[in-house]
C-alpha cells in the first residue's frame, strides 16, 4: 500500500540549533564518550513541530586546533544525559588547523540526508579538547 504519493519539501530553511534563531556553541572540550551523554556535547539542530530534513553538517575551525574527531549523535528529544535517548550516528576526522591571515581553514562537510521527527535533535562533540574550537552548522530545512 502506498502511504504518500506526493513528495514533501521543506518549508523553511534552517541553520539554527533550536528551530529558530539560536546557533550552536563552540565545540571545544573533549566529550570522552560514545554515548552522547557528556555535558560537553553541543546541540546543533532541533527538528520543529512537523519535523525537519538534514542535508549536512559543516564543521569550521575558528583558530588553531590539534587534530581530533567530531562525533555526531541523534537524540530522541529528551535529555541527552540519558544514554538510551541517544544514538551514535557517526564521526568525522577534523584536521589540525593553524590560525593565519594568509590561508583559509578547511570546511569539513558531513553528509546526512535524512528526515528527523518532531523534537528530535542532533548533538556533536570532539574526542579531544582543542584550543580554539570548531563551529558546527546544520544545513537543514523545517517541514
Amino acid at each position: 500500500m502506498v502511504a504518500n504519493t506526493t513528495p514533501i519539501y521543506t518549508l523553511t530553511p534552517d541553520v539554527s540549533n533550536n528551530n529558530g534563531t539560536g546557533f550552536g556553541g563552540t565545540i571545544l572540550t573533549a566529550t570522552g564518550d560514545y554515548t552522547g551523554q557528556s555535558a560537553n556535547h553541543v546541540l546543533v539542530h532541533t527538528a520543529g513541530a512537523n519535523g525537519s530534513y538534514i542535508r549536512r553538517l559543516r564543521f569550521k575551525a575558528i583558530g588553531t586546533n590539534v587534530a581530533t574527531v567530531a562525533r555526531i549523535y541523534i537524540n530522541n528529544g529528551s535529555t541527552n544525559a540519558t544514554a538510551t535517548n541517544n544514538v551514535f550516528y557517526g564521526e568525522v576526522s577534523l584536521p589540525a588547523t593553524s590560525a593565519t591571515n594568509t590561508a583559509s581553514t578547511p570546511d569539513i562537510d558531513y553528509p546526512m540526508e535524512f528526515a528527523l521527527a518532531s523534537g528530535e535533535r542532533i548533538y556533536a562533540g570532539t574526542a579531544t579538547t582543542v584550543a580554539a574550537g570548531w563551529i558546527c552548522t546544520t544545513i537543514a530545512g523545517q517541514y
